[in-house]
């Protein structure tokens, strides 16, 4: 059924695969296939466990960049529920053992509800899209809500000719997390890391609101930066 809607979407709405170039489909059994993979469990430098969802490579990095750059916005369906896969791996860390599914205002099964805060787009990327992809990617997941608790407050300037080292000391200071927060569970989300470093200052903002990080997530990581922890 779900095939036959999106045939028939694919002729008021035609559009290439996201993923393979594949005619008349948004993504294609195969390259949607591919976003189906076991999460990842790695960590950021100060050592808070990092959950990706996927590798950002390949068809990944085609599918995250269509729906972030190409404005794809209905690629936020399939790439959320990846990110779901994930953020049911943190509840896991949460409970101190096997991940469990999410409710509709959070991440469940933790002894205390894990808030979901997701990091926010800048304000030039919010007018250049037209909207905030990691905060879609959450509403995506299955019913889970970002709460409103992270603010950009400084510039850190293109990150790409930079090395790790300069990416986390551009990023210094630069996030802000609400107190409201302090002393309950969260879990910070990002859409992509590829050095760690947003998602490490999204951490050092919320921890120093007093607010218990469990974990980061993200739908994609780099190869080196989603390696799996030891």
């Amino acid at each position: 059924m779900v095939s036959a809607l999106l045939s028939a979407l694919a002729l008021v709405a035609p559009c290439d695969c996201a993923g393979c170039g594949a005619p008349d489909v948004e993504l294609c059994p195969e390259c949607r296939a591919r976003l189906s993979r076991t999460p990842t469990v790695s960590e950021l430098p100060d050592g808070t466990p990092m959950v990706s969802a996927l590798v950002y490579e390949g068809v990944v990095r085609d599918v995250v960049l269509a729906f972030k750059q190409g404005g794809r916005y209905r690629l936020a369906g399939p790439l959320g529920s990846a990110l779901q896969a994930a953020l049911e791996v943190v509840a896991g860390l949460g409970r101190g053992d096997s991940p469990v599914v999410s409710d509709g205002s959070g991440v469940s099964g933790a002894p205390r509800s894990i808030a979901v805060l997701a990091v926010p787009s800048s304000r030039a990327g919010l007018r250049r899209r037209g909207y905030d992809p990691v905060a879609l990617l959450v509403r995506a997941a299955h019913g889970v809500c970002a709460q409103p608790a992270l603010t950009i407050r400084g510039r850190s300037g293109s990150q790409k000719s930079r090395s790790r080292v300069e990416r986390l000391a551009a990023r210094a200071g630069t996030i802000r997390c609400s107190d409201y927060w302090a002393g309950r569970p969260v879990v910070i989300v990002d859409d992509v890391a590829t050095s760690g470093a947003t998602l490490a200052e999204a951490v050092r903002a919320a921890r120093e609101a007093r607010a218990i990080v469990v974990a980061a997530c993200c739908v994609a990581a780099t190869p080196l930066v989603s390696a799996k922890a030891p």
